[in-house]
């Protein structure tokens, strides 16, 4: 899909603007998909996010804080504020999402996870009948596992086109976690979007259900994350028992040892197509 293009000014080569872009960019390349043209603002030292609505409007993406300004990395929001607003209109003043932690809020336990923010968006969108508000909300499931020398393992589930049944998927991996003596640490989430971390001692796994459009490859064909990464066709499986043969002939045990660790584990791997089996 097109993406929106990049503000028309000169601070998009500005390196202190490229690099909140960079951080920020789960959220704007979204944004973009959605046909809104978003820019960067540094207002008084506090950073916001401004995306422009179809009717001369916009949307100020920041936080409930005194500067209403974002963090200097993503994983360090705690809860997002979106406000409708008319740079020539001061008393147009529309919230759109505010995910500050509050017993009256809807949006109060979502904190900084982004597909609940997407999805009220989306349906501010669709509500003012506006383009760009995408038809597709296929939720995955992924689990990464985390240690301590970064993300060693990243498997996810094929899109759910209901995420109703992605929510009750996620339930069922969550007490299979627990069940293995993992804690859950931390939890955040609103609706089918939800976020567990679990520990058991150092080893840490990250649950999360989320808009499959956030996830790696999640618009197409969802590729395999794990160390060693699995055939997902049978081209992929004839292309590593030609490499294996190979490896074979020419006496390279440790060629052959990785063709087959590849071909022959976690037969499960969420990652593969619906009913593609090995044989």
């Amino acid at each position: 899909m097109r993406l929106a293009p990049l503000p028309q000014h000169n601070r998009v080569n500005d390196p202190a603007w490229q690099a909140m872009h960079a951080t920020y960019e789960p959220l704007i390349t979204p944004l973009r998909r959605r046909q809104l043209t978003v820019d960067i603002d540094f207002c008084g030292g506090a950073t916001v996010i401004y995306a422009e609505l179809p009717d001369g409007t916009f949307l100020r993406i920041g936080t409930h804080t005194d500067t209403g300004g974002l963090p200097s990395h993503i994983d360090s929001v705690a809860s997002w504020l979106v406000v409708r607003e008319d740079p020539d209109n001061p008393t147009v003043r529309h919230i759109v999402y505010d995910s500050t932690p509050d017993d009256r809020n809807v949006y109060g336990a979502a904190g900084g996870l982004i597909a609940p923010l997407l999805n009220a968006i989306d349906a501010f969108l669709e509500a003012r009948r506006m383009p760009g508000a995408p038809s597709d909300h296929r939720a995955v499931i992924t689990l990464t596992t985390i240690h301590e020398t970064g993300p060693a393992a990243f498997a996810t589930t094929l899109p759910f086109t209901d995420a109703t049944i992605a929510a009750d998927r996620h339930t069922e991996l969550l007490d299979a976690l627990t069940g293995q003596s993992l804690a859950i640490v931390h939890e955040t989430g609103y609706g089918p979007w939800r976020k567990h971390v679990l520990a058991a001692g150092d080893r840490v796994q990250v649950l999360t259900t989320t808009l499959a459009e956030l996830v790696p490859g999640g618009r197409g064909d969802l590729k395999c994350f794990c160390v060693l990464a699995h055939p997902q066709t049978p081209e992929d499986d004839a292309r590593l028992l030609a490499q294996a043969e190979h490896a074979h002939r020419i006496g390279d045990a440790h060629g052959v040892f990785l063709a087959m660790q590849q071909l022959y584990t976690a037969q499960g791997c969420p990652a593969r197509p619906k009913g593609y089996a090995r044989v």
